[in-house]
């Protein structure tokens, strides 16, 4: 091995390891989705229904106590501002039983993905732009340790 070479592997291994280290954990919900949507329940007179093709892109986060079918959303616990940013912060107990979940939503569709999130997790935190998708701001990272 050349010394590049030995140190790009090094570098590497830094960046692979630094996350763990410092225990944070990158949770990110996937930026975009495709979504057959479903057809109509019942056909409306008169009017011809259409499935469009779009690629719908995140724009919202929110985290709950439990699985989300339960509908136990948590309230962020900070929400800060610097310049054109705001970050939104919600602390977890880390030994909580029913264990923590995120859910991913999409503009222009009620679709939503979720998963639960890896125990022992004590916060998480959302970091916004100042742009906006569907009304809401667009999220630059999630972050969770």
């Amino acid at each position: 091995m050349t010394r590049s070479s030995v140190l790009c592997c090094c570098l590497l291994i830094l960046l692979l390891w630094l996350p763990a280290a410092l225990g944070t954990e990158k949770i990110a919900c996937p930026e975009s989705v495709q979504v057959a949507e479903p057809r109509l329940a019942t056909p409306v007179e008169g009017w011809k229904a259409i499935v469009e093709k779009a690629v719908h892109q995140l724009s919202g986060v929110t985290f709950y106590d439990g699985p989300v079918e339960e509908g136990a959303s948590l309230v962020p616990d900070r929400d800060t501002k610097a310049q054109k940013t705001r970050t939104a912060l919600w602390q977890f107990d880390a030994k909580s039983r029913r264990g923590y979940w995120i859910a991913c939503r999409y503009s222009g569709t009620s679709l939503t993905l979720a998963r639960a999130l890896p125990k022992g997790l004590a916060q998480c935190s959302v970091t916004y732009k100042g742009e906006q998708i569907d009304g809401l701001p667009v999220i630059e990272a999630i972050s969770c340790k």
